[in-house]
């Protein structure tokens, strides 16, 4: 990864904190990670009150990607998408790793090897937890972006969706891991 394509990720992903740090309404997290087989519902998502707001779980830089896998490169497959559904609990640790229910975004039918790449990648990822912020009142929460200053940050798990998406460009496999 590029030095300016990883300050790009950061920059977005700043972004991304602040304006989830404003949120006032129901978090776009759930509160535990969700069975393996199922589908988060609506009574899994995490329902902050006026004076909390919610710090999405910081990803660790050494997190790796997948590997496209090598017995494939030489079928030069179309681009193929693995969705997966990583569990997190409270201190950061990856609990559960699941493949995720197909959607417009996420189609079911990858070569199994491409799922159990992503599988593999995604069990030794590293976190720092995500975090409910609670203050004294809506004003002091109001005060900060993007962070737990003057309240009491609580570390929540949660269930994040991840994208991995395995192309050959120029005849090189490039992954490509989108979400969180």
């Amino acid at each position: 990864m590029t030095k300016w394509m990883t300050l790009g990720c950061t920059a977005a992903a700043l972004c991304g904190y602040a304006a989830l740090a404003n949120a006032q309404t129901v978090a776009a997290a759930t509160s535990a990670p969700a069975p393996v087989a199922g589908t988060a519902g609506k009574s899994d998502r995490m329902v902050l009150a006026d004076n909390e707001s919610f710090l999405m779980p910081l990803d660790d830089m050494k997190n790796a990607h997948p590997s496209y896998p090598q017995n494939l490169l030489g079928q030069h497959l179309p681009p193929r998408t693995v969705c997966l559904r990583v569990g997190i609990d409270e201190k950061g640790a990856v609990t559960v790793v699941a493949k995720a229910p197909a959607s417009g975004f996420c189609a079911t039918d990858a070569e199994p090897d491409f799922v159990v790449a992503s599988e593999t990648a995604a069990r030794t990822w590293k976190f720092d937890p995500a975090l409910r912020c609670v203050f004294r009142n809506a004003k002091d929460k109001e005060r900060v972006t993007a962070s737990c200053d003057g309240g009491k940050s609580i570390p929540q798990a949660v269930t994040l969706t991840y994208r991995f998406r395995f192309e050959q460009v120029d005849g090189k496999p490039k992954v490509h891991v989108i979400g969180g």
